[in-house]
Order: structure tokens, then sequence, then C-alpha cells
């Protein structure tokens, strides 16, 4: 008959070698959720960065709209989109800016239908061709705004990721909804 041999010699060697890997384990765990963490602060970083480029762009739209309404100058209504541009709050979830914008591109359409009509037009368009200008540049930002947050949100979702955003307590990332006020007219 022969004798069995056994994988671990005695009590001792046992021990240590499942302390052994338990550590290697713990330390596994604590990596991969170390990595975890920093990626999807990175990817909410590169998110936000895109948000506050197109709320600049925003501020740009909405400070050319200012200077149209002042030189106006009361020769055309321009009271809407003066309540409008009141309303603005650079603080603004990315919902609020997405109906703010929408509700601004709609009264700017409306008082640019007013003002072609008016003889002092001529004078006002280059304030309407750089806010066309600046809503195609808005075009392209929101663009790169929706596919970090949609690519933070999708990180997000997956499983190591998800615990530690569930412990971090990081929140899906809100979509702009104001692509049909960016239709690309002057």
């Amino acid at each position: 008959m022969s004798k069995v041999k056994r994988f671990f010699p005695d009590l001792k060697s046992l021990i240590v070698s499942t302390v052994v890997i338990l550590l290697l384990l713990i330390f596994a765990v604590v990596v991969t959720d170390h990595n975890n963490v920093r990626r999807l602060h990175r990817y909410l970083w590169e998110a936000e960065a895109a948000k506050e480029a197109c709320y600049s762009l925003i501020e740009q739209r909405l400070g050319y709209a200012k200077a149209l309404v002042r030189i106006i100058d009361n020769q055309v209504d321009t009271g809407r989109v003066e309540e409008v541009i009141g309303q603005w709050d650079g603080a603004a979830s990315v919902d609020e800016a997405s109906v703010l914008y929408k509700t601004l591109d709609d009264e700017l359409a409306l008082l640019q239908r007013k003002a072609v009509e008016h003889e002092s037009y001529r004078a006002w368009s280059p304030y309407f061709d750089r806010m066309y200008l600046i809503e195609m540049e808005l075009t392209k930002a929101s663009a790169h705004y929706q596919e970090r947050a949609e690519f933070f949100n999708a990180q997000k979702g997956g499983f190591p990721a998800r615990l530690a955003a569930r412990r971090l307590d990081l929140e899906d990332l809100l979509l702009f909804d104001f692509g049909s006020s960016l239709k690309g007219r002057p």
C-alpha cells in the first residue's frame, strides 16, 4: 500500500500558505478598486471639462444676445429675450441649461424674423452671424460632451466599477437636450 503524500506536510505550512494567498487576494482587490476609482474620476473629469466648454459657448452666445438687445435699443421688441438672458445661471444643471438654451434659441429666432424687416438690420446682422458661428461650435462641443458622458455612464455601469461608483456616490451624468435647437441657421 502506498502512502498518500500530503500537500502540506504540517499545519504551519498550511497556515502560512493560506495567509499568503489571502494577502495576495486582498492586494488584488485593493489594486483593482484603486484602478476603478482612478478611471472613473478621469472619465468624470473629461466629461465635466466638456460640459464647461459647452457652458462657456452658451455664455458667449448669451453675451452676444445681450449686446444685440442693447444695440437694438427697443427699436424691436426684445423683452422676452431679455427675460431669458436674465434666467441664465452658470451653475445650472444640464437639464436646466438645455431648457434655457432651447427657449433662448426660440426667442432669438423670433427676434431675427422681426429684425430682418427693420431698416437697421444690417447693423445688427453681425451679431446674429456671430451667434450662428458660436452655435456651430456648440454643436461640436455638445457632441463631445454627449460622447464623454455616455462613456462615463457606461463605464460606471460595469461590474467592478459599479461598486466603486456606489461607494463614491457617483451619479449618471445627464445629457444635453438641445439638439433640436442646433439647426445651423444664421
